[in-house]
């Protein structure tokens, strides 16, 4: 489809995001920054799909974007925010892939939506206003990445210190169950965090936007598709295959998750999707202070995608 990356590329020629851990003030509101540039005919179009754990904020800066509900595309223009995602979403680019955005911890929900989580999931919606004008502002110069991952910070700040919201470490610490130990029984982990498993329920949907099975489920499959991409360490890939009881149980997640079966998801190219896995993992090595290289990187890493 003439890709043109200018962001970063991993060692197979594929795109990759830049992306970037949050400062120390911001850590318990944003999980990553990012940011995309690939260069496209105008007339060129790109079809694929998404697949989040949380929410987040993108904001595309070249190219007209469309999204799929209900078996109609409609067109998505200027910032979205986007709720954390059960089943895939399909969307469309025609022209150049340009955005950037950041995820959001699910326990800071609050702090950029006026709607509980559950209100927004497996949908996007616009943001206007102040706010909306903010985020293009942050994203009018995109290709001066490093005035763009500033200015993102800059109006996150503003928006933390506007809304005053209060972060719980309990749903902080449901999110770190979900990502890194998500064979977990609900039950437990509710035992854990000192709440009853409603109480638990409630919370989790209003922050994550789905509920807590739900999310644990998706952890596993997640850690499943990272692996078969080759996005994750062999003993995280191996520990992932074991929290699957055969081969058919593996294929009624991923049915579930992405309406194909893991055959079909080798054979298939989900540039999205693997991209949002890519961030995913650099995530989860960045919390663990591993230290050493991700398998999908160029063995000299640009700079900025460090």
């Amino acid at each position: 489809m003439g890709r043109n990356p200018r962001t970063a590329t991993s060692h197979d020629g594929h795109p990759l995001l830049l992306s970037r851990t949050p400062p120390a003030d911001l850590a318990r509101f944003v999980a990553r920054f990012f940011l995309l540039i690939i260069e496209r005919a105008d007339d060129s179009p790109f079809e694929s799909f998404l697949l989040q754990e949380t929410g987040y904020i993108r904001v595309p800066v070249v190219g007209r974007w469309e999204s799929q509900a209900g078996g109609q595309w409609t067109p998505c223009e200027g910032p979205l925010i986007f709720g954390a995602q059960r089943r895939c979403l399909p969307v469309r680019c025609t022209g150049p892939i340009i955005v950037a955005g950041f995820a959001m911890r699910p326990a800071a929900w609050f702090a950029f939506s006026d709607v509980p989580a559950h209100c927004v999931a497996d949908r996007l919606d616009p943001i206007d206003g102040a706010w909306g004008e903010a985020l293009r502002w942050a994203c009018e110069d995109i290709y001066q990445t490093e005035q763009t991952f500033a200015r993102l910070e800059q109006v996150v700040r503003d928006r933390i210190r506007e809304r005053a919201v209060t972060i719980d470490p309990a749903l902080e610490r449901f999110e770190a169950i979900s990502r890194l130990d998500p064979s977990r029984a609900v039950n437990d982990i509710a035992c854990e965090l000192g709440m009853l498993p409603r109480r638990l329920d409630r919370h989790v949907r209003a922050h994550f936007g789905h509920p807590p099975k739900t999310i644990l489920r998706r952890g596993r499959f997640l850690d499943m598709a990272a692996m078969l991409r080759g996005l994750c360490p062999a003993a995280d890939g191996e520990q992932a295959l074991l929290r699957f009881y055969d081969a058919s149980h593996l294929n009624r997640e991923f049915r579930t998750f992405l309406d194909m079966p893991p055959s079909r998801f080798r054979d298939t190219p989900t540039m999205l999707f693997t991209l949002g896995l890519e961030v995913r993992e650099q995530r989860k090595h960045a919390e663990r202070a591993a230290g050493h290289a991700l398998p999908w990187m160029p063995l000299e890493a640009p700079r900025a995608a460090e």
